[in-house]
């Protein structure tokens, strides 16, 4: 005889959330770095048509390189990885016949796995991001103060 569960349905409910959660929490990501790449690439635009006294300036020069460190992390962060999925073909030939608590208890520890498994892709892909809106901020800076300094 199987033993009752009966907070299973809430804590089914509540990891299913979680899993939307980080779901969604990853396609912001993915947007922001989007957003460091558009920038990136505008001002590393800039930087190949600036004027060759802007140009030579070693402080514009370094906000250009930084600008490609950040979109180079904005990249890493953006580029698609394997998040934890359920295979169901596995599934059903394992649980069809199971009883029912235990096939939802085991699905559960299979999803509450991969919440954890998908944590820490979206804590790594946020760090990334993070750390291109830091390098964008500063190439930018160091763009326009290079700018500034170019006459002397």
């Amino acid at each position: 005889m199987t033993t009752p569960l009966p907070s299973l349905s809430i804590v089914m409910d509540q990891v299913a959330s979680e899993r939307a959660t980080m779901s969604a929490h990853a396609e912001s990501l993915d947007a922001k770095a989007g957003i460091v790449l558009g920038f990136t690439g505008v001002l590393v635009g800039l930087g190949a048509t600036a004027q060759a006294m802007i140009a030579e300036n070693v402080i514009f020069q370094v906000g250009l390189g930084v600008g490609v460190a950040a979109a180079v992390l904005a990249a890493w962060a953006f580029l698609p990885r394997k998040y934890p999925v359920l295979e169901v073909l596995p599934l059903r030939d394992t649980y069809l016949t199971a009883p029912e608590a235990e096939t939802q208890l085991d699905l559960l520890d299979t999803q509450i796995d991969m919440v954890s498994q998908a944590a820490d892709l979206v804590k790594r892909k946020g760090l990334r991001v993070g750390l291109s809106i830091g390098c964008l901020a500063i190439a930018a800076a160091l763009v326009v103060v290079g700018t500034l300094t170019a006459g002397g």
